[in-house]
């Protein structure tokens, strides 16, 4: 099937299939932009999940505090309504997590966001949010022989005791999960789950105006004055707090301080039309989400009225801070190659019609884990660069940021990644051609190798150059702490 075939959507014509459907079940009550001046104890900048579950925590702790929450476009409206709907521990990245934190913090702060999944959806049975959580675990699969991305065992999950984290399943497992032509080998990681996002997102607007949460739509902050109290500034109005929490994800490319803080890269996702018989005929009957082994994997998942959604497997660059810009969100081309991944991963889908298209930012860090910083004075406070896993990790940020407001020494605060960034993207004009070009070349790689070709030399050198990078920022990091550990040993 040509892309000229494709039966899709123009990406950007419409809000993801996520928001649309959960503000048609309930739009919740109007949140109107924020006119005039308020004072409130806590000032959270962004209404995506890093927000929300700060100001969740917060109100739980301390159900006296006054907090109010701005959005420059309406809650779900980034980032947190647009992904692919994968709530992820990090079992599969636990070698990377050993080498950034060491052995003992990197397995704690893996062993905590595999325990998240399970939290997200007793919370939402808790207050009743219909986020449709189904927690049957993600499959890895190799779609291909030369793959070895998502289907494989990580050595540190061995190493530390672990090893049962990822289940090993054989090729007739693989294919009674989804029967696919293309799938060779296959694991099974059980901690994660996929949700409807968008449903969980407004749930917990919704839950927050319940308890009293002040929240501003369509709000733009222009400038927050470093102060005490700090002065969160609007076209229209200001928020004077005690405490503010910066939690804007990729449009924070664009804030002083923050411009080479991660690189942004555009995601995008299609959705079919309902196709409850279809999947039946190819077995996919569960709620098992997929993730392929390719260099940039395709990620799909099952909905509950009989679709699937699916992202990955191309992708471009965002140039400086333009995180709302058409590079992020209007690109046909990637819609198409993700359109086209589904049908070559199951080609009995052939004809499927593509009802819903929409594209995104994610802020990469270079080690593929958020950071936090508090900013001058000491009262605004910054978790950032969820790097494509923000699902889980925000959550467990936001019990961090909140922590942290609060004044607290506490297991949450004590997680390794509570700390600044390890390392800086390159400064524009440099980085958006280099991560251009570096995505190209893990799209046009992963083509070769389906194809039966090598990924080429110059191909496969650009495309492997992030991983390289990431590669030596963990090395550094392993030698960093054992200097630190031999000088302690000598004291």
């Amino acid at each position: 099937m040509r892309p000229a075939d494709l039966d899709i959507p123009a990406p950007g014509a419409a809000r993801s299939l996520w928001l649309q459907d959960a503000l048609a079940a309930d739009a919740g009550a109007p949140c109107p932009p924020l006119q005039g001046n308020v004072v409130a104890d806590v000032a959270i900048v962004g209404g995506g999940f890093a927000g929300l579950w700060t100001a969740v925590q917060l109100t739980e702790r301390e159900p006296a505090l006054r907090v109010t929450l701005l959005e420059r476009d309406i809650v779900g409206g980034g980032a947190s309504g647009r992904n692919g709907g994968f709530l992820s521990s990090s079992w599969h990245d636990l070698d990377a997590l050993a080498a950034l934190f060491g052995d003992d913090e990197g397995l704690r702060y893996a062993q905590v966001l595999a325990a998240s999944v399970g939290d997200v959806a007793t919370f939402c049975d808790r207050y009743g949010i219909d986020a449709q959580v189904r927690h049957e675990g993600v499959m890895g699969v190799k779609s291909g022989t030369w793959q070895t991305g998502s289907a494989g065992t990580p050595t540190a999950l061995q190493r530390l005791g672990v090893a049962d984290r990822i289940r090993h399943l054989e090729l007739d497992e693989v294919r009674a999960i989804a029967d696919s032509p293309r799938f060779v080998a296959g694991d099974l990681i059980p901690d994660n789950a996929i949700c409807q996002p968008a449903l969980l997102a407004r749930g917990l607007r919704q839950l927050l105006l319940d308890r009293g949460v002040h929240v501003f739509e369509r709000t733009a902050v222009a400038r927050i004055e470093p102060s005490r109290p700090a002065v969160v500034r609007t076209s229209r109005g200001a928020v004077k707090a005690d405490h503010v929490v910066l939690a804007v994800g990729a449009w924070a490319a664009g804030w002083p301080g923050f411009r080479r803080s991660f690189g942004i890269i555009s995601d995008y996702v299609v959705a079919t039309e309902p196709i409850p018989d279809r999947l039946a005929t190819i077995g996919w009957t569960s709620h098992v989400g997929i993730a392929d082994g390719r260099d940039w994997l395709y990620y799909l998942r099952p909905t509950d009225d009989g679709r699937i959604v699916i992202g990955g497997g191309a992708g471009g660059a965002v140039f400086g801070g333009r995180a709302g810009g058409p590079a992020a969100t209007h690109r046909r081309h990637f819609a198409d190659a993700v359109a086209r991944g589904l049908l070559w991963m199951f080609p009995q889908l052939d004809g499927v019609r593509f009802t819903h298209a929409w594209g995104g930012p994610i802020d990469q860090t270079p080690t593929f884990v958020p950071f936090y910083r508090t900013l001058p004075p000491g009262n605004v406070y910054a978790g950032l660069g969820f790097s494509g896993h923000g699902l889980t990790q925000t959550f467990v940020g936001g019990h961090i940021l909140a922590s942290t407001v609060l004044g607290r020494d506490d297991e949450w605060t004590s997680l390794a990644v509570n700390r600044p960034e390890s390392s800086l993207a390159p400064p524009e004009p440099l980085r958006w051609p280099l991560v251009r070009l570096s995505a190209l070349a893990l799209e046009r790689g992963d083509a070769r190798q389906d194809r039966g070709r090598s990924r080429g030399l110059a191909w496969g050198a650009i495309g492997a150059a992030p991983l390289w990078y990431r590669e030596h920022l963990l090395a550094r990091a392993a030698k960093d702490r054992a200097a630190k550990d031999r000088e302690l040993g000598a004291q």
